[in-house]
């Protein structure tokens, strides 16, 4: 098993939008996560201004898309997850997030 270079920290946004979601997703959710920690920047796409320092990890569940946002401090070795949600309305929850 590789170990983890970055460190992740869930935002209060991303922890209340995850809580919601069923069991079976929230672990699909943590291995996507856990993938994300191992290769940051490669594994999400780079959004486009406003949010163009975050980055979306795309995942289907039961035939819907999942969005995972977040950021990443190269310095530190942190990955900040931002919001997971389905698809819908998703940039713009993310928006208001990052503008609050």
């Amino acid at each position: 098993m590789r170990s983890v270079v970055f460190n992740i920290f869930l935002t209060n946004s991303a922890d209340k939008s995850q809580k919601n979601l069923d069991k079976p997703l929230r672990i699909k959710i943590k291995e996507a996560i856990e993938k994300i920690s191992g290769n940051p920047e490669d594994s999400g796409e780079k959004l486009v201004s406003p949010l163009s320092d975050i980055y979306s990890y795309h995942l289907k569940y039961k035939g819907r898309e999942v969005r995972i946002a977040y950021g990443i401090n190269l310095e530190e070795k942190i990955i900040y997850i931002y919001l997971i949600a389905f698809h819908e309305n998703f940039y713009k929850k993310l928006k208001n997030i990052m503008d609050a």
